[in-house]
């Protein structure tokens, strides 16, 4: 499985450089680091306490590749001198380099604001390590990331790919459940339109709508085809955006057991913009320029697999089955998954989680 990290602003840009690269738990730390508070006990003492079921699902070691897709302005601002957020489109990078060691990722963090963007360290789970495999997944104007595993993908996946529009299915240039899940989404968003309404932005509700749509055909699917006694959990840490809202998932399967771990801050982004006289682990800042006030940055949100910095006050952990609903305002709530007590069933690897 893998991390994931999303911030997302009406007016205040982030240098990615100061999101993903700098914090003391960035997410190109989190390829061998992790802080978890409220899931897992950080102080050796407490650690008979931790939910070793969480644990098993939040990898080690995330060294398969990373993402960062950022939503800009610029291809549109040539086309067309009155374009404005309504034209905002994603450029992405990928490597298969550990980011901290990838030149390029580097430069590009360093030298690229956004008020937007999704970034994705993998730990592979059977498909290559190949650059087309990792995420964020663009489909027009709209990006998807995903952290887990669809169960029993490999009996499911004809099928799957039989509900996409064709358009969806040849965006997928991967092979990852990832990937063909983003194509399933844009499939319910688009109503199984070409691939030209894939550059329309839609409603918080209809993305809201698609998401859950997703989840719901993956599951009813494996319940179809293997029954209750075959099929297995998901993971579905899922998150999509337009560039200007977004729809985050926590989401397992299972009566009883924790999916991957997922918070979400509308405080950190200061501690993590280095033009705001904040600190981010107790300590100042190297290099930190302090001319701004903390109360004049804007509103944010902050969607992540972990928390990037160890103010644990400032991050909130988003429960088992809720999804965040963020709009282009900024305005945004934490909500129940609709769920189906049916879809529970059992992990036949549970023995191995302990």
């Amino acid at each position: 499985m893998c991390r994931w990290f999303a911030y997302i602003s009406p007016t205040e840009p982030c240098l990615l450089d100061d999101v993903l690269v700098r914090p003391p738990n960035s997410l190109a730390k989190q390829v061998h680091e992790h802080y978890l508070p409220q899931l897992i006990a950080h102080n050796p003492e407490d650690l008979k306490s931790a939910d070793h079921l969480t644990t098993a699902r939040n990898s080690i070691y995330n060294i398969d590749g990373a993402g960062v897709a950022w939503y800009t302005t610029s291809l549109s601002a040539f086309e067309s001198p009155n374009s404005d957020d309504n034209d905002l489109m994603p450029a992405v990078y990928k490597t298969i380099v550990p980011p901290s060691n990838d030149l390029s990722f580097r430069s590009i963090a360093r030298n690229t604001e956004t008020k937007c963007c999704f970034a994705h360290i993998r730990a592979a789970s059977g498909t290559p390590i190949v650059q087309v495999n990792n995420h964020p997944f663009v489909f027009g104007r709209h990006t998807f990331m995903h952290n887990g595993v669809v169960s029993n993908w490999g009996a499911i996946k004809r099928s799957v790919c039989g509900e996409m529009s064709e358009a969806a299915f040849a965006g997928v240039v991967g092979g990852t459940d990832s990937e063909h899940m983003a194509a399933l989404y844009m499939t319910y968003l688009t109503s199984s339109g070409d691939s030209n309404s894939f550059l329309k932005p839609y409603t918080l509700e209809q993305m809201a709508t698609a998401m859950h749509k997703t989840v719901s055909t993956i599951i009813t699917t494996q319940l179809r085809l293997l029954g209750r006694s075959k099929a297995a959990p998901n993971s579905l840490n899922l998150c999509a955006t337009d560039g200007q809202k977004l729809i985050a998932y926590r989401f397992r399967n299972h009566a009883t057991e924790q999916p991957p771990s997922l918070y979400y801050s509308t405080k950190a982004g200061t501690t993590l913009n280095r033009k705001y006289p904040d600190v981010a682990d107790g300590k100042d800042v190297e290099g930190r320029y302090e001319g701004l006030a903390v109360e004049s940055h804007g509103e944010h949100l902050i969607v992540a697999s972990e928390p990037s910095t160890y103010k644990a006050e400032d991050w909130h952990l988003i429960g088992k089955n809720q999804c965040v609903a963020a709009e282009a305002g900024g305005r945004f709530e934490v909500r129940d998954v609709p769920y189906r007590d049916e879809w529970d069933v059992e992990d036949p690897m549970a023995e191995f989680h302990t």
